[in-house]
């Protein structure tokens, strides 16, 4: 049985494969795990060439095919919804209303009947623009460019997005919308097995999507435990292996693949020191340091010395790790010692006394 991603809606616009301007509305839950989520997705492709890219507070833009946003909807959940910019102005009502006017909307409409108009405010910006009254007077612009439209807030064909940020105002369409709940049933306490030490749905997914991780492609998880990491890579169809030291956590995470009808290649009793494989596509792993999880007597910095040694031979040319480690943990010497580059590292506090990194990590 193939695995299917997680549903989400659409609007009936075409995917285009030409450099159009796009936008990603980002969840918003560290200041920079989501927009390298969606630009590691972006990028996982070679056939797709991204440029332009500009940051704000959970609004990310580019210019790059728009067949590609499919990708993200299927792929991240640190995303709320994307799609085409059509412009932008600075958020003041003449300008924002001025350059409505001036677009050519009926080139983007396709064989849509019904349309809305939703408004965001990120970061609690521009307070004098009224979101209700903004979507109603742009709502009034719109019906009167293309009066065969026909206003329907409820499942409408064509949604177009008012974005308003820092001082700015943007203006696009919406293709893809994330679904509210579609994680809930695969959190840590949901599943038959369950280990405090398991990677939230989210932050696995968003690992795997770190590792450049595709559909069809293989990906292991060398320290998997009871599987959060190999759920979701699984979810969006890799063919998935997992390992674990643990005979009890190798039985765990077969149970909760189990539960999910979920397909992996193999799951493995063996050691991440020595992985017992070669070609792999991706990896991302989260492995024990000594906490709510047992690291079998071995040093944290000899443990994520000797995976990462291990590593360089077990991926493919130029794929890539994504690991887990505390924050004094000195993963870019262990990447450099076993030939591996580290391209990207982010820090995110999980409580007081602990400090997370996720390190991305390329094979040369």
């Amino acid at each position: 049985m193939r695995n299917h991603s997680d549903s989400t809606t659409t609007t009936t616009l075409n995917d285009r494969s030409d450099s159009c301007p796009v936008f990603f509305i980002l969840s918003g839950e560290h200041e920079s795990l989501p927009s390298a989520e969606v630009k590691a997705i972006l990028g996982s492709r070679n056939t797709f060439d991204f440029v332009d890219y500009e940051e704000h507070y959970r609004l990310l833009t580019a210019r790059g095919p728009s067949i590609a946003l499919r990708d993200v909807a299927e792929r991240s959940l640190m995303y709320d919804q994307c799609g085409f910019e059509l412009g932008r102005c600075n958020a003041v009502d003449d300008e924002i209303f001025r350059l409505i006017r001036g677009l050519p909307l009926d080139r983007f409409v396709s064989d849509a009947k019904s349309f809305a108009v939703r408004s965001v405010r990120l970061g609690g910006v521009c307070k004098f623009i009224g979101r209700a009254t903004l979507e109603r007077e742009v709502g009034s612009l719109i019906k009167d460019r293309l009066p065969h439209l026909e206003v329907r807030l409820a499942d409408p064909d064509l949604v177009f997005v008012c974005v308003i940020f820092e001082d700015s105002f943007l203006f696009g369409i919406s293709a893809y919308t994330k679904p509210s709940g579609i994680i809930a049933a695969r959190r840590p306490r949901k599943r038959p097995v369950f280990h405090p030490a398991t990677m939230p749905p989210k932050i696995a997914r968003c690992m795997v999507n770190l590792a450049r991780a595709r559909p069809n492609r293989t990906f292991a998880d060398p320290f998997s435990g009871v599987g959060g990491i190999i759920i979701e890579a699984s979810v969006i169809g890799c063919d998935v292996v997992a390992i674990d030291a643990s005979l009890r956590m190798v039985r765990g995470s077969r149970r909760n693949a189990k539960h999910f009808a979920l397909n992996a290649l193999g799951f493995i009793l063996g050691d991440a020191r020595s992985m017992p494989l070669r070609g792999l596509d991706a990896i991302a792993t989260d492995p024990p340091y000594g906490r709510d999880s047992s690291t079998r007597g071995v040093k944290v910095e000899k443990l994520y010395s000797a995976f990462l040694a291990g590593a360089h031979g077990s991926l493919t040319k130029g794929a890539h790790v994504c690991i887990s480690a505390p924050s004094e943990v000195d993963v870019r010497s262990f990447a450099d010692d076993a030939g591996l580059r580290v391209r990207e590292k982010y820090l995110a506090r999980i409580h007081r006394s602990l400090t997370r990194q996720f390190v991305v990590i390329q094979n040369q």
